[in-house]
């Protein structure tokens, strides 16, 4: 986030040494309109290749990307479309990487933990917002905007390996927990020697039958082929994971004003 904020200031400055203010407000929006246009779809391939990785990829194409700027800005002077590329190279890969860094601290600790990392992120986002503005500004003020570019660009490598070193917790199937438990429950059910009293729920001191076992402790739980579930499902596309999405958005309370704020 420090190195982001020092792009950002990189950017604006050259922008506005190369060209015109309106030409330079220009630069700055065609990094902002990908990333607003793009980001559900970063989430739908966050979802497919996993975010971890997603994370890491985007991380490093940003950091080549800048880096690559910084280079060419220490040898020439090619002017405002090498700044509008890398912003739209920018935005672009920011949509995949804010949705998948988003998914991150869920899948780095348990639930009973997760405000408190989600806390410690937010402070991290502030930090970064008060420091990353003066430390852009010292990097334009000592060697211009290639300098401040190379500075963002070495910071966000240095995130790079913190990434790669951050260890992944399995993620629950589908459903959550509550699907776990069913299937956990099912298969000790099934596989239980006969005369075994069927297990309750976790925590149910009585042993009571999961729901939809209407015919007694030793009734055997439906496996996944009975019934409707083997009717086989269509495969899974991006579009599809996309189009579920904003459904699940739409008929969401909190959600639906939320995205459209």
């Amino acid at each position: 986030m420090i190195g982001d904020n020092v792009f950002y200031i990189a950017l604006s400055w050259a922008a506005v040494r190369s060209g015109t203010p309106s030409q330079a407000g220009l630069v700055m929006a065609v990094s902002a309109v990908p990333r607003a246009l793009l980001m559900l779809g970063g989430g739908v391939v966050a979802d497919r290749f996993g975010p971890r990785r997603v994370v890491i990829g985007s991380d490093a194409v940003r950091c080549a990307a800048v880096l690559t700027v910084a280079a060419l800005l220490f040898v020439a002077h090619p002017g405002l479309w090498l700044l509008a590329l890398l912003a739209v190279v920018f935005g672009i890969v920011d949509a995949v990487f804010m949705p998948a860094v988003g998914a991150l601290p869920a899948r780095v600790t348990g639930r009973d933990q997760l405000a408190r990392v989600q806390g410690m992120r937010g402070l991290a986002v502030r930090f970064a917002n008060v420091v990353g503005a003066p430390l852009g500004g010292l990097g334009v003020a000592l060697g211009g905007s290639a300098t401040a570019f190379a500075l963002a660009g070495l910071l966000i490598a240095v995130s790079v390996p913190l990434l790669i070193s951050v260890r992944m917790r399995e993620t629950p199937p589908a459903g959550g927990a509550d699907a776990a438990n069913t299937a956990n429950m099912a298969d000790a059910a099934n596989t239980a020697p006969a005369g075994a009293e069927a297990v309750g729920p976790p925590g149910d001191p009585d042993g009571v039958p999961a729901r939809g076992d209407a015919s007694g402790p030793h009734a055997r739980v439906p496996d996944a082929e009975d019934g409707a579930a083997a009717v086989p499902e269509r495969p899974a596309t991006a579009w599809r994971d996309l189009r579920d999405g904003l459904r699940y958005i739409r008929g969401h309370r909190v959600l639906a004003p939320l995205i459209v704020t």
